[in-house]
């Protein structure tokens, strides 16, 4: 894993912890900062290895995942351009990695140290504000995965996953899925054929069409209906 020194200011303000920093900030983030490039499936770190910087995605995607007892994949997140890989900060000088960190396909994450970090967040109250609303937005998505998965139904957890992309995507009917039909499933905790036959149901029902990643919201109403439904039902 190679790294290179000085990324671009316009890099570094694209995450949210860092977008109101002054430019003397900037600079010293930048002094404190790498680029690191990624292969395709090299992790960037393990579950329990301390904690000494903090990542942030600039380009590819990445997983964070834990490992069960009978050795298969539970994906909590995937990271795209502008994301923060992992809510790392902390005071605590023994906190660990929660997750393993891999690479999905060939990326490059920002690193910095958390030492330096923590001396910023003390010293500006922008940062300090950054921070906690990054926080508190990521707490509020890790919510809303949990109840997602609380709700066994399969068709409720990818027709909701659907809308949320779809959302997030400014509520464009066409978008890619952020990752591959494997990972999303297992984002998801279903089985790739359960996530295919879902999606198939879906086509079937004229609410979305599908090929490969890309997929087209046709019905975008019926969508809608279709997750306050199943949820109301659960």
């Amino acid at each position: 894993m190679l790294e290179r020194r000085l990324v671009e200011p316009q890099q570094v303000r694209q995450f949210r912890m860092f977008r109101n920093l002054d430019d003397d900030l900037i600079e010293q983030v930048r002094q404190h900062a790498r680029i690191t490039p990624m292969r395709a499936r090299e992790p960037l770190f393990r579950q329990r290895e301390p904690v000494r910087r903090s990542f942030f995605c600039l380009s590819g995607r990445i997983k964070l995942f834990r490992l069960t007892r009978m050795g298969s994949e539970k994906i909590f997140a995937i990271a795209g351009v502008g994301d923060t890989i992992l809510d790392s900060i902390s005071f605590d000088s023994r906190r660990k990695y929660p997750l393993n960190c891999v690479a999905i396909v060939a990326s490059e994450v920002l690193s910095v140290e958390v030492d330096f970090l923590i001396d910023l967040f003390n010293r500006s109250q922008p940062a300090r504000n950054d921070l906690v609303e990054s926080l508190i937005t990521r707490t509020d998505q890790l919510i809303d995965h949990v109840e997602l998965l609380s709700v066994d139904k399969a068709n409720y957890r990818v027709a909701s996953f659907l809308y949320d992309e779809y959302s997030r995507n400014g509520r464009t009917p066409i978008f890619r899925l952020p990752s591959s039909k494997k990972h999303i499933a297992r984002f998801l905790s279903l089985q790739p054929e359960t996530l295919s036959r879902c999606l198939k149901a879906l086509r079937t029902e004229g609410i979305v069409k599908s090929s490969a990643r890309d997929i087209e919201i046709l019905n975008p109403d019926a969508l809608e209906e279709l997750v306050s439904d199943d949820l109301l039902a659960a």
